[in-house]
């Protein structure tokens, strides 16, 4: 599934959408570590931490500030390590995934946030699931956590054989193959021609506020944004594929830093399409089963690019909305929708 497209001229955009400040904001950790991401949404809305999968990155929030926007929320797409103008984590015995929770730990207080939502797609569940794991996020997350298409790990019985096979592949051999091995997780691989531009999912409801925190609508030229420009901007950014590929073949001595009995108290939204290439529905069914919970949701006729799926993502939004609200009238509970 692709995301919505319109036909224009290079010369009819005034400016480039993706130079807008919402898009490359940066921030500086107690620790010194840069950590870029966007910002979008409802500027006073309640505040959501959204993780994309292997080749994921910033600029795909751009997709989601009209319906953050409708459900009142305020999405911060972080560029996980390596990706973006995010450092690097430096190789230690410490699992990626948690010394990605050390960063989101900052990146929170930094920017007073207390409360906060939890969505993900693909690999960057792990990241999620890291975060949802941890005792000091318990009474902070507001749930459910919801997870796109996640990828389940390579042990699940689910898992395509093919992977499984390429988890024994020499790291020399896994980085030269690696656009085979995530070719239906690649956020950038969607066909379009040149003159194709992208434009935000839904449409921007209005409201009373419109004067005070002006959003652009549907139809606003300026933020659609070409998608070869879209590609080559992100492309000229560093990523952390083979990381990401590592770590999704189970190649990391650290592992993932968590096991599922510390998942156990959570509650967890997963949608997942029937015709995922990549991760099968066995594979997320088994996942599921897993978790006491969880909660399974399959999209008929979805894909492994079920993200870009407007009526799917609308509810999602719509979903981390309600239980945001529901947690302002219980402030001593997680809300589930």
């Amino acid at each position: 599934m692709a995301p919505s497209t319109k036909t224009s001229t290079r010369s009819s955009l005034p400016r480039p959408a993706l130079d807008a400040k919402k898009f490359n904001r940066r921030l500086t950790l107690q620790c010194g570590r840069q950590v870029s991401y966007a910002e979008v949404g409802d500027p006073r809305g309640f505040p959501v931490i959204c993780l994309l999968g292997m080749r994921g990155h910033r600029f795909h929030s751009c997709l989601y500030n009209n319906l953050a926007f409708n459900h009142g929320i305020r999405l911060f797409c972080i560029d996980r390590p390596g990706y973006g103008l995010s450092d690097n984590v430096a190789p230690s015995n410490i699992p990626h995934p948690i010394a990605f929770v050390y960063i989101v730990e900052q990146f929170l207080t930094m920017l007073h946030i207390g409360r906060f939502g939890l969505m993900a797609q693909s690999a960057g569940c792990i990241y999620a699931l890291a975060i949802t794991a941890q005792e000091s996020f318990v009474s902070r997350l507001i749930q459910p956590v919801m997870l796109i298409a996640p990828w389940v790990g390579i042990q699940n019985p689910g898992t395509l054989p093919l992977l499984k096979v390429a988890a024994y592949c020499p790291t020399i051999l896994l980085s030269a193959g690696i656009k085979l091995i995530d070719v239906s997780n690649d956020l950038t691989s969607m066909s379009a021609k040149p003159n194709y531009i992208l434009a935000p999912l839904g449409s921007r409801h209005a409201t009373p506020s419109e004067d005070e925190y002006p959003r652009p609508s549907h139809a606003d030229i300026s933020d659609a944004i070409p998608f070869h420009d879209f590609q080559q901007r992100i492309q000229s950014e560093p990523n952390n594929v083979l990381q990401d590929a590592i770590l999704c073949l189970g190649k990391s001595p650290a592992g993932f830093g968590f096991d599922m009995p510390q998942l156990h108290h959570a509650k967890i939204r997963v949608f997942h399409g029937d015709r995922d290439a990549l991760v099968p529905l066995k594979a997320a069914e088994e996942f599921v089963s897993e978790l006491p919970h969880a909660q399974l949701q399959v999209v008929e006729q979805g894909t492994h690019a079920i993200l870009f799926d407007e009526t799917l993502m609308d509810f999602v939004f719509a979903a981390l909305g309600a239980a945001a609200k529901a947690s302002v009238h219980q402030p001593g509970r997680n809300c589930i929708t």
